[in-house]
């Protein structure tokens, strides 16, 4: 017979360690358009600055470019997520369209049912 060593206990989770894995799920489903649409307040804050020199044309130029570079980057990004999401809608509709009524045997299911209640009215 062998002898069993004792199991040592799982540690209990913490409230930390529950928030860095509930984080960690939400990052894997957030689209990185999500995270640009969050800096975008802290871009606009830091581009304040740029009002204040208006008078120096160089450098107010320079952050207007960067600026509008920043919004093109984000305008990029949403657009290609938003197609990624339809693209995984259309593949997921027709997954499901596949299992449902693409499926011959659930079709005849479906025919034999119909039939069953048409003949009961």
């Amino acid at each position: 017979m062998r002898d069993h060593e004792p199991r040592e206990p799982r540690p209990t989770p913490t409230l930390w360690s529950q928030f860095r894995e509930a984080l960690k799920r939400g990052h894997r489903r957030r689209p990185a358009s999500f995270y640009l649409l969050l800096a975008t307040p802290v871009v606009l804050y830091l581009a304040v600055d740029l009002l204040a020199h208006r008078d120096e044309p160089r450098r107010f130029a320079i952050g207007l470019i960067l600026l509008m570079l920043f919004f093109g980057v984000v305008l990029v990004r949403a657009v290609m997520d938003l197609f990624d999401i339809g693209r995984r809608h259309l593949r997921d509709s027709s997954r499901t369209y596949r299992e449902t009524l693409g499926d011959d045997e659930f079709m005849a299911t479906l025919r034999e049912r119909r039939e069953e209640r048409d003949d009961k009215e």
